[in-house]
């Protein structure tokens, strides 16, 4: 499974706000600033998020961006849904080597395995939240958080 670049960025733009929840809006000049991306390709990302529900924006010298929900509320599988549609794109081709009239089972047998590889997915990015990524990020810059 390969990430859009979209996806992978759309992730990194939620954790800052999610750094921020609660606290104060951003601005999309800072997160490009904080995560190196183009505030341009920033923006239509934002479009998506916004357009979703995820996440509102305040206008004027104090606005920015902000998550509608706490970060423990908003599942991975919510922000991958949004930002990359379909989760595993897959599609068996007909026809082949095999005559028409003689059924291998194989084509079937590829679009389950295909199904259980999708549940499979899914499931780990239901198990997991905004506010575990945030948590796993920073424990892999080595920030330890103390709070409870």
């Amino acid at each position: 499974m390969k990430l859009s670049t979209r996806t992978q960025y759309g992730l990194r733009m939620l954790c800052q706000l999610a750094m921020e929840y609660q606290k104060r809006p951003l601005q999309l000049s800072e997160i490009s600033e904080r995560e190196g991306i183009s505030e341009k390709y920033l923006g239509q990302i934002m479009l998506l998020l916004r357009a979703s529900g995820l996440v509102l924006s305040i206008r004027g010298a104090q606005g920015g961006y902000y998550l509608r929900r706490a970060p423990e509320k908003i599942r991975l599988l919510e922000m991958f849904e949004v930002l990359e549609g379909k989760l595993l794109d897959y599609e068996i081709e007909e026809g082949g080597a095999s005559p028409p009239d003689v059924p291998t089972g194989f084509k079937e047998a590829s679009e389950e395995l295909c199904i259980q590889i999708e549940k499979a997915i899914r499931a780990v990015l239901e198990r997991y939240t905004l506010d575990d990524m945030v948590r796993l990020g920073l424990l892999k810059r080595g920030v330890v958080d103390f709070s409870i």
